[in-house]
């Protein structure tokens, strides 16, 4: 009996301690960012496809945007806690015929995931960068269609 009561007492103390510390909840990965890092990533390959001579210039601008936006998207998915690098597979395999056009509509999905995602006081505007960086890609590459 004497041992009965110790063992009750610290069994009450560890489950009011357990219910006192809540634990650290895990932050939940962002779907909508991880599938916009994917598309720009997928847009990223289009773009390098396509080998014109003509279209190096432009090509390595529109790639420093896109580099931006997607700078822009890992700094926040990895202060949530989530892994930028295990994105998931790109929507579709696309035409590599037709790598710019490819490309342009991979940042369209990218932009419109990102616009559906939330942004709030401790992303301080990722929106807006990395939709400005993708519009300035766009911009560059609706040139060569």
């Amino acid at each position: 009996m004497r041992i009965f009561r110790p063992l009750v007492l610290a069994t009450f103390a560890a489950l009011t301690l357990l219910v006192f510390i809540s634990p650290t909840p895990a932050r939940a990965q962002l779907p909508r960012y991880l599938q916009a890092l994917s598309d720009l990533r997928t847009a990223r390959a289009f773009i390098l496809m396509d080998g014109r001579p003509a279209f190096h210039g432009d090509r390595e601008l529109a790639l420093q945007e896109l580099e931006r936006a997607i700078k822009e998207i890992q700094d926040v998915v990895i202060d949530d806690g989530a892994n930028p690098w295990r994105t998931p597979p790109p929507q579709s395999e696309g035409n590599p015929i037709s790598p710019v056009r490819q490309a342009t509509r991979m940042l369209n999905e990218a932009a419109g995931e990102i616009e559906r995602g939330h942004d709030d006081a401790r992303t301080a505007g990722m929106q807006t960068r990395s939709i400005q960086h993708i519009k300035r890609t766009q911009a560059i590459l609706s040139s060569w269609m």
